[in-house]
């Protein structure tokens, strides 16, 4: 590759992330009071990135066959758990994964 076709992506790459963080405080004001959709995807963001990343982890998972998908099912839970119990999102994925990782790597070998 060219280091001109490089450098030109790396800057695209770079203004698409400057102005993502830049135009909300652009566009709306803070004396105005809050759109009220606005603040609903505020509120739920979290929750429906975490279910869309859930379903994408288990997009490849084969339930016909050995150890039909318990190890996902598993670590899902215990994230869920997790959650439920601590309400700490990064204790959550840190530990889920730590789970499943000894799952799929000790036990479901």
């Amino acid at each position: 590759m060219q280091t001109s076709y490089l450098l030109l992506a790396i800057l695209t790459a770079a203004f698409a992330t400057f102005a993502t963080r830049v135009l909300p405080f652009l566009l709306f004001d803070k004396k105005q009071k809050p759109n009220k959709w606005l603040g609903l995807f505020e509120k739920n963001m979290p929750l429906m990135i975490m279910v869309i990343l859930v379903f994408y982890a288990i997009r490849n998972t084969n339930f016909n066959e050995y150890p039909y998908g318990i190890s996902e099912i598993i670590g899902i839970m215990s994230a869920l758990l997790l959650h439920v119990k601590f309400k700490n999102a990064l204790l959550s994925i840190i530990g889920a994964t730590l789970f499943y990782m000894l799952l799929i790597g000790v036990i479901f070998q």
